[in-house]
């Protein structure tokens, strides 16, 4: 069975972005263009080996402020209840920064109201998303293709990391939560971080570069 290759490169406010989705050979290639505001509107186009076919826009909605309303009166006070015990917050994985942590609860927090097994950490994953993420900084690009490291593929194959199929999300911006968002926001990056195929991630957050924070994702499945 071939194995599934998704390259995925967004541009947003905040987040740059080009997806590109290899597909088996001697099939069409299909490659997204698009860039959006989060304020306004999502707009992708969408090319057949360089031939424009479509355009898609998707509307945010925006905040719309709301009438201020009459303070409500008191009400008789119930008598007080014991508080419930606090649900146990997610254990820190080993080896994690505390961004990659954060990105890490962020990305399973999404999985689990889909119901969808969580994401496990793979230090070796990690350890290519950082060397991906420093190699973005460090030669200016923002690509799933890296001058020195090639495709994550040929990180991945380099490094002995077997798996049946994989994935990558590239994201610079300010804060871990509004890089969430704009991957969340994309279409092709969310199914990334939603696929229930995927059971390993490694993420690897690099401070510097134009956007604050350089942030990769690598996922497989096995």
């Amino acid at each position: 069975m071939k194995l599934k290759k998704i390259l995925l490169f967004t541009t947003l406010t905040y987040l740059l972005v080009l997806l590109m989705i290899p597909v088996t050979a001697g099939a069409t290639t299909y490659t997204y263009y698009g860039s959006s505001n989060l304020t306004t509107t999502y707009r992708y186009t969408y090319y057949i080996n360089g031939r424009q076919i479509t355009v898609i826009q998707y509307n945010i909605p925006r905040t719309t402020p709301t009438t201020p309303q009459p303070a409500p009166q008191p009400a008789p006070q119930p008598a007080p209840q014991p508080a419930p015990a606090p649900a146990p917050s997610p254990s820190p994985s080993v080896g994690l920064t505390a961004e990659e942590q954060h990105m890490l609860n962020l990305v399973n927090g999404e999985r689990q109201k889909q119901g969808v097994k969580p994401l496990l950490p793979h230090a070796g994953l990690t350890e290519l998303a950082r060397k991906k993420s420093r190699d973005m900084i460090q030669n200016n690009y923002f690509s799933h293709i890296s001058p020195t490291y090639g495709s994550p593929f040929d990180m991945m194959r380099a490094a002995g990391i077997s798996y049946r199929t994989a994935g990558e999300n590239i994201a610079g911006a300010s804060t871990v939560e509004r890089a969430h968002l704009a991957l969340m926001n994309s279409d092709g990056h969310r199914r990334n971080i939603l696929n229930p195929a995927y059971t390993h991630v490694g993420i690897g957050i690099i401070r510097g570069g134009a956007y604050g924070l350089m942030i990769t994702q690598m996922f497989i499945g096995n």
